[in-house]
């Protein structure tokens, strides 16, 4: 680890660590803080501090792992022994699958307090640690971890390709580094594009409103919707308001996307070409474009091996 204000390094302390150089001190409570604010993603952590066990994989489903694997392109024997960085933990539905998987540590960092539900979930693991951070000032040292990846987070970000270009010095010489981000596009056709209008022009009202509004919002209509959808022809009112309703997923989710959908402050769009752009002017090699969800463009790719 390293100081994120100046690089230097980092050593124990009473109740934390403290910069061998600039003396900074950072708290340790369960989780390594070095942020003391969560700026733009505060509504992360009031959603996952709500939800903190809703995506945990479980006998019943197991829609984590299926989406970890799809997106990352990361299985089992690229984890296990490695140290894996995971930026936006959130409340570690994914940082669950890498600690099972055997990672040697499975570091999950994020900016809001969704950290806490982290480490409510996963911090008694002995291979996970969490930390709450800043992606643009991490507390790490370059090429400290053999893999780095990043799902359904970057975009939240005032700079999806800052953020990126952030995380790329962090994997080791020949480690892999996968992200997954919202698409520009999601399906052809009229249908889709007034959803996605709908959606954008919902979010120029949801986004200003107090967290807890639309946390209620969320937690209240959506249910009625939900039983609304199962009607004949009445239920394409639901299109009229800012709700998501699925199908094939318990009712939580709904309730929990909607959340995360109309409430969250920062959102950007990305298409294939855009993404790999930034894989190559980082010097990534054998990128990949993966068969994730309709909606993500998923990206992986390796860092070239340093000869002595």
């Amino acid at each position: 680890m390293a100081c994120p204000s100046c690089g230097g390094d980092v050593e124990p302390v009473a109740g934390g660590l403290e910069c061998v150089a600039c003396r900074s001190r950072y708290a340790d409570d369960g989780v390594l803080r070095f942020v003391n604010r969560e700026a733009y993603a505060e509504s992360f952590g009031l959603q996952w501090k709500t939800f903190s066990r809703v995506q945990l994989d479980s006998g019943r489903l197991a829609d984590s792992e299926r989406r970890f694997r799809a997106e990352t392109a990361l299985q089992p024997n690229d984890v296990r022994g490695n140290v894996v960085l995971e930026a936006g933990c959130g409340m570690g539905r994914f940082l669950d699958i890498v600690s099972r998987d055997g990672a040697a540590l499975a570091v999950g960092v994020d900016l809001s307090s969704a950290v806490d539900a982290a480490a409510e979930n996963l911090g008694r693991r002995d291979n996970v640690l969490i930390v709450q951070g800043d992606i643009f000032k991490l507390p790490f040292k370059p090429g400290a971890f053999d893999v780095v990846y990043s799902i359904g987070v970057l975009h939240h970000t005032p700079s999806c390709e800052r953020a990126f270009k952030a995380l790329v010095p962090l994997v080791a010489s020949g480690g892999t580094i996968a992200i997954s981000v919202y698409a520009a596009t999601v399906k052809p056709g009229v249908p889709w594009a007034l959803n996605m209008f709908r959606r954008r022009a919902w979010r120029v009202v949801t986004r200003r409103l107090p967290r807890r509004v639309v946390m209620w919002w969320s937690k209240y209509a959506v249910p009625v919707f939900w039983a609304i959808d199962k009607i004949p022809v009445v239920r394409y009112v639901r299109y009229l308001f800012p709700v998501l309703i699925y199908k094939d997923y318990p009712l939580e989710w709904s309730v929990l996307d909607t959340f995360d959908t109309y409430a969250t402050e920062l959102e950007s769009r990305h298409r294939p070409k855009e993404v790999f752009r930034w894989f190559r002017e980082m010097g990534l090699t054998d990128i990949d474009l993966l068969d994730s969800d309709d909606g993500w463009v998923s990206v992986r790719g390796r860092v070239p091996t340093r000869h002595a």
